[in-house]
């Protein structure tokens, strides 16, 4: 499967174009599930360019590097793009909740209430990781700014530093592909869902 494809978005978005002149609300729609599909293919190019740098740095050795510099330019890619990726993974949710919530809940069977709240905990962690790593210049006790692990499997950590307790210092995981995976799986099942309520079925 190419990375970049997400199921059952192309097909909706192909649906909803003849829907687009009829009225304001599915225009809106119509442009919102394209913005969401650029955003996620966002967060796929990151997560794979962290990925990329991973694999050259071969579990943190200098051998695939010809200089110290380039090996610092690899492992500042690394961490970077991951933070990337989490800005990405949020903008997606963020357009898939907007998409959402123009559907009134009346029309919101139980079904599809089960499936989102399946999902609120990890959108919820998500989120989270997002705000506490790149929203946070102005929480004196939650200052992050440095990372302090990385490993092959694409997973990186960075210290929260707090200022006014230090003792309450924490860490922030993050887990790109983990994530971006868990995100694909909600998104296409979601598509699912729109077209059934939708009724473009």
């Amino acid at each position: 499967m190419n990375d970049y494809e997400l199921d059952n978005i192309k097909e909706l978005i192909e649906r909803l174009r003849p829907l687009v002149n009829e009225s304001k609300d599915w225009e809106v729609r119509y442009l919102r599930l394209q913005a969401l599909f650029v955003y996620f293919q966002y967060a796929v190019a990151s997560t794979c360019i962290q990925e990329e740098n991973i694999q050259k740095m071969a579990g943190g050795q200098h051998r695939n590097c010809s200089t110290h510099a380039e090996y610092a330019d690899c492992l500042l890619k690394l961490y970077s793009s991951a933070v990337t990726a989490y800005s990405n993974l949020r903008t997606c949710l963020r357009f898939s909740n907007a998409i959402i919530n123009s559907i009134q809940d009346s029309e919101q069977d139980e079904e599809f209430k089960k499936f989102r709240s399946g999902y609120n905990e990890w959108a919820k962690a998500l989120i989270d990781k997002r705000d506490r790593v790149t929203a946070h210049p102005e929480e004196s006790d939650k200052i992050v700014w440095k990372p302090n692990m990385w490993n092959d499997n694409g997973q990186i950590r960075f210290r929260a530093m707090n200022s006014q307790v230090p003792s309450a210092s924490r860490q922030i995981t993050l887990e790109p592909r983990k994530d971006l995976e868990r995100l694909r799986k909600y998104l296409s099942e979601l598509l699912l869902y729109l077209m059934k309520l939708w009724k473009l079925n």
